[in-house]
This record gives C-alpha cells, structure tokens and sequence, in this order.
C-alpha cells in the first residue's frame, strides 16, 4: 500500500526486516497472502471414508486478523489506494456479515482512515465486538424490515443510502462485485495450495458466499491443471449457515463465474452442525460455521466411487468468532 497511508513506524535502522522464514514481518499487513509463509493445510484423518482420497483443510484463520476476508480485505483497499478512490478525507463503507468488515475495520486503522460497517441485526455477539474494537462505525439493519430481502441485500441497502445521504464522503470497496476480491485469491490462495501440494490437488471445495474464494482460487489453479475439480459449496434456501449464500434467495454478486466451478454441492444446517461436531470432537479443528459447511459438502462428494487423489477445502475462519454458534449445536 502506498506510504502515504501508512500508520508512523519506529526507526527503520532498528528494524529486522521481513523475513517469511523466520514469520517476521515489519508490517501486519505483509503477514496476508504471503505465498513464502503460507496458511496451513491440515489433513482430515478420520472423517472421510475414501480411502483413495486425503482431504486437507486451510485454516484460514492463521491470518493476522483471523479469517480468510483478510486476503480480501487488502486487495480491495489496495486498489482503492491505487485507482486514486481512498484518501485521507474519504471513509470507507462496506455491508458485512462480519469477517470482510473486521479485516477492512482492522486494516482502516493501520491506514488512518474510518470505516463505517452496515451489517444484518443477527450479526453473532463476536463479530459485533470485534468490528467495535477495531474503531469500526457499526449500523445494524432494523429487525423490522419487512422487504423480504436477504439480510445481507438490507445490509448493502443500508450502506448505499448512507452514501448518497453523504455524497463523496464515503468509498465502498463492495466485495460482492469488484475483482479484486477474486484477484486476491488468484495472487495468494491458489499459488499457495498448488505450492502446497506440490501440484498435485485434484479438488478443490470453497463456499459461495462473495465467490472471490471459489472464482479466483478456482481460476488459478484451472490454469495449471484444467483437470482439477472446483467445486462450490451452496447453502439450501432457508439456512442458518453465516457467511455463505443461497444464490437463489439473495442477489447474485458479480465475482461469480460459473464457468471456473464444475460442481455445485448443496449443504443443510443439519449437515453443517454434524461436521462441526466431528471436526472439533474427532479432528480437534477449531472452524466456524462456514468451514463445517464446506467440510460437510466435500466429505460428501469425495465419497462418490471413483474420486481418489488430493483435495483442499477452506476453512474461512475459526469457532473464535462463532462461540455462539458453537454453544448451539456442540452441547
């Protein structure tokens, strides 16, 4: 990011220096989408049945602010800051259904500029907080709205009427639709795993949420193999699952390229629940919701006859942030 917008930093001839080896870094931000200190992989070995199938999961949560919407997060405001759209007397706008907005909230400060947060009312307690502890201006959509909009659609809504209450006040990154989203993880996410598994990932699951996930890590990964599998995990109408969508019953964001996914796999809240149970109870993986559900969607295709090979799911972040969730449905 440019220097302008960097938050004043100690002596630089006391400085270490960056060094992915060693996991030193000079700035937070230099942390994310680093490709030579990459976030984990992590093998399932004992929830899939397949034996011709290892499932690794990418803990997401390693990120410096907890969930993979960091990668997002910088990518977006970089191109802001580059196209000229972020300066010192703009503020940034973004309807969230938390991690996006923690990261932009998180990453706001380190630049010195404010960031305002629209987000649906049920937003968990933790994501509450921790958009409030990172100087984020929190708006909550009204629990009586009444548009039958998907609560993500009323969030977005509501950042929109507040810009054009306050025209050239605020700048919105809008992750939905801008490609950066997907070009984060065309840059980090997918040279890492195919690094990872020495070039030999065969599947590939991610959630549809946004899609920059699926879309942008699918396309890299297509361009050096056009044999591997991207495969989306959707929510069925009606679910409870935070941060994915059912394209279906909301609006349908601009990053989504149904031409790099080759299979879309439908996950329930009763499928979610039961493989959040088995990969903290038989995996000891601390995931959210998100994660279970892309879990549960990719134990359910590798189990298909003639799957074998190796596949990655990502884990968007961790139960840190879902405690709520987790007392539900962990007993």
């Amino acid at each position: 990011m440019s220097d302008r917008h960097d938050a004043p930093g100690g002596d630089d001839r006391l400085g270490l220096g960056n060094d992915s080896r060693l996991a030193r870094y000079d700035r937070l931000l230099d942390m994310c989408g680093d490709i030579e200190h990459p976030t984990p992989i992590v093998r399932l070995n004992r929830m899939l049945d397949n034996p011709d199938v290892a499932l690794y999961v990418k803990c997401e949560w390693v990120n410096p602010f907890g969930s993979i919407k960091d990668r997002t997060a910088k990518w977006l405001l970089n191109g802001l800051v580059e196209r000229g759209e972020l300066d010192g007397d703009t503020a940034v706008i973004e309807a969230t259904s938390g991690n996006t907005g923690i990261a932009l909230a998180a990453i706001a400060q380190l630049l010195g500029v404010r960031m305002v947060a629209t987000a649906p009312h049920v937003l968990s307690p933790e994501k509450t907080a921790l958009l409030r502890a990172f100087g984020a201006d929190l708006r909550l959509t009204s629990a009586d709205d009444e548009s039958g909009l998907h609560p993500m659609d009323v969030a977005f809504r509501l950042a929109e009427e507040i810009m054009a209450a306050n025209p050239g006040e605020y700048v919105m990154p809008n992750q939905y639709d801008n490609a950066d989203n997907a070009r984060a993880h065309y840059e980090s996410t997918g040279p890492e795993i195919w690094r990872q598994t020495e070039g030999r990932v065969r599947y590939f699951f991610a959630g549809l949420g946004t899609c920059g996930t699926v879309v942008g890590t699918g396309r890299y990964l297509k361009e050096r193999d056009p044999e591997i599998k991207i495969i989306g995990i959707e929510p069925v109408p009606g679910h409870h699952i935070s941060g994915l969508k059912n394209m279906e019953e909301t609006a349908v964001p601009g990053n989504l390229d149904r031409s790099v996914i080759d299979e879309i796999v439908m996950v329930d809240d009763e499928m979610t629940d039961a493989a959040a149970r088995r990969l903290y109870r038989e995996e000891a993986l601390m995931v959210g919701a998100s994660a279970a559900a892309i879990t549960a969607g990719a134990i359910e295709y590798l189990s298909r006859p003639g799957c074998a090979g190796i596949a990655v799911s990502i884990a968007p972040d961790s139960g840190q942030k879902a405690a709520s969730y987790l007392t539900g449905i962990l007993g």
